[in-house]
């Protein structure tokens, strides 16, 4: 999930880990986003006895695009920032028998970050969808989204929690808000504005929350991101908003200090010197989050602390057992069997539940005619399919041929391409078309998942029930209009997913499972998996940060061809190394595989 179509591109020319940060797109077709606003039931229960009212910005933004310029102990902010451009795309793996895509050298790239035709509000209601999301673990939770411009006297005390996503800088804030807020009503505040809350002309102090606003830190220029507040203790763990060689992106922090011994400092940041500032802070029924914790997400990232300390916002402070998703990735009829039995040999040594994607139909558009291959003219392939039931394993169809048609969506080979989504690549390796397909329609895709679904249906015998259970996205990548018609075959998937609002499209991770906003179980891919820039122990590394959570999950997945003996990518490991990560996951860090159809809300 990359950037597409810029007038302008920053291009940060790294290879980045498993990341699945917000992405923004300049918008290329004209869906609508999936509720942006009222009250909403797809991903919550709409007769929930527990609401919660989420507040955005609604004005243009006030930066000129500059880098940051102090102002007022405040600062004005570079369109890097405030433009999250950082994505995980999986696509660019170096698959054996697959085409490289030049240029790339591993499954996540840099993102572009557009500074053109960019919506601070649309970006607004992104991160408030990304909101509604979270909190969609809980079943019985109802969320309504509005701008804060509309918000009225007293509502807040209409909800369990209010949060208010402070995403635009100097954005208004209702007196009405900042009213209720001294008055006790339960909210969530992030990110900036902060500072309007001391208000002498309503009387209306942070101090009365015993809080004091003190500074905002940005650290915009690549010389300033390793020494940045880029570094947030929490629950023994720390976690990282910088990464070098891997994730070197701008970096904010704000700082509001305790003021009252009965202020709780749930997390704290650090600098390279040392130096440490609350990140996450509570005084009675206010928190405060001091970044925007929806920007710039990865494997180890805040954003976890954030999802994590949702749960006591909402009263629900419990712990649960660790749980962990096994993914077997890219299941194709052009597979070799051998190489499926060695993986799945591995897997049953091991003895863990898990799901495997499989792609019904290999197509690859390059020859004349066209080559395509059945399951059943691959004998050997198949029959390791049909053993997968027999090993506590569970179909996830992925696609109807992981391409599209004649498109060469790059390559036009089944594994290598997009099926729903758009994508062109220059000699670099970069992205300079990315968009819904020209004349596809939810209907039409919707179909390919139907037709796709037939033919593994049809595979099944008495003994190898291979009906797919969930799905998969090619390439986590749909036309986001799309996907809740995808819920007419699939409500379960397993993957990251984009959303859209206007010209703003950005891809979402979840270290839980959810029920997002088009009504679909979003099981979670959190730990990715093992690529040419994100070996093993960066997924161990993953498995480690999301340990602390207060529910733990571990979701990833693998590739056969990784294993394979003769492979010699920077991503291979041996079949004793895969072993001994799953052992490692479940055994040392004391996660509990699972089937992935067990797998629910909370």
């Amino acid at each position: 999930m990359n950037a597409i179509k810029w007038q302008v591109f920053n291009h940060y020319g790294k290879a980045l880990l498993l990341l699945a940060g917000l992405l923004i797109f300049a918008a290329c077709g004209t869906s609508s986003s999936p509720q942006a606003e009222g009250k909403q039931g797809s991903g919550v229960n709409a007769q929930a006895a527990t609401s919660v009212l989420i507040l955005y910005p609604d004005g243009p933004g006030t930066f000129s695009e500059s880098n940051g310029v102090s102002l007022q102990r405040k600062s004005k902010i570079g369109s890097v920032q405030l433009k999250p451009g950082l994505a995980y795309d999986k696509s660019t793996r170096s698959k054996k028998g697959g085409k490289d895509k030049p240029g790339q050298t591993g499954a996540q790239s840099m993102g572009e970050v557009q500074t053109q035709a960019y919506s601070y509000p649309d970006a607004a209601q992104i991160y408030a969808i990304m909101l509604t999301n979270l909190l969609g673990r809980y079943a019985d939770v109802a969320v309504t989204r509005k701008a804060v411009s509309a918000y009225t006297a007293g509502e807040a005390n209409q909800y369990y929690r209010t949060f208010y996503i402070g995403s635009t800088y100097e954005d208004p804030i209702p007196t009405a808000l900042i009213s209720d807020i001294m008055g006790g009503a339960r909210v969530t505040w992030l990110n900036y504005n902060i500072w309007r809350l001391d208000n002498p002309a309503m009387g209306a102090s942070l101090s009365q929350l015993g809080l004091r606003y003190v500074a905002l830190y940005p650290e915009y220029q690549p010389s300033e991101f390793s020494v940045g507040f880029n570094r947030i203790d929490y629950r023994g763990y720390t976690f990282k908003k910088y990464i070098p060689g891997l994730l070197e992106v701008p970096i904010e922090m704000m700082e509001v200090a305790p003021e009252s011994p009965s202020v709780v400092v749930h997390a704290w940041a650090k600098n390279s010197a040392g130096r440490q500032i609350p990140y996450a802070l509570q005084s009675g029924n206010f928190w405060y989050i001091a970044d925007n914790p929806f920007t710039y997400i990865h494997e180890q990232d805040r954003y976890l602390i954030f999802a994590d300390l949702i749960a006591p916002m909402m009263g629900r402070d419990v712990t649960c057992t660790p749980r962990a998703l096994a993914r077997m990735e890219d299941l194709s009829p052009n597979d070799e069997g051998a190489d499926l039995k060695r993986m799945l040999d591995s897997i049953n040594r091991v003895g863990i539940p898990f799901l495997a994607t499989a792609i019904p139909l290999y197509v690859d558009n390059n020859t004349v005619p066209v080559t395509q291959i059945r399951w059943t003219q691959n004998s050997g392939a198949l029959t390791q399919l049909r053993r997968i039931p027999r090993i506590r394993g569970r179909i996830f169809q992925h696609g109807y041929t992981h391409q599209f048609e004649n498109l060469k969506n790059p390559s036009g080979i089944s594994g290598d391409d997009w099926e729903f989504w758009r994508v062109e690549l220059d000699a670099n390796g970069n992205r300079i078309t990315s968009s819904p397909i020209p004349g596809m329609t939810a209907s039409s895709a919707l179909q390919r998942i139907q037709t796709g679904r037939s033919i593994l249906v049809g595979l099944s015998t008495s003994t190898a029930n291979l009906t797919p259970v969930g799905w998969t996205t090619p390439h986590y990548e749909a036309d986001p209009g799309y996907y809740a018609t995808f819920n007419q075959v699939y409500s379960r998937v397993m993957e990251r997913r984009i959303y859209r609002v206007g010209t703003v499209i950005a891809g979402q991770f979840f270290p839980y499972p959810v029920r997002d906003v088009n009504g679909t179980l979003m099981l979670p891919e959190n730990l990715g998996s093992v690529q040419p820039n994100y070996l093993l122990p960066m997924v161990e590394e993953a498995a480690r940060a999301n340990r602390v959570l207060r529910c733990p999950w571990a979701g990833h997945f693998f590739h056969a061809y990784t294993i394979d003996p003769t492979y010699d990518g920077p991503n291979a490991y041996s079949a004793a190394q895969f072993e001994g990560f799953l052992r490692y996951v479940r055994d040392t860090l004391g996660y509990t595989y699972v089937d992935p159809t067990t797998v629910t809300t909370q």
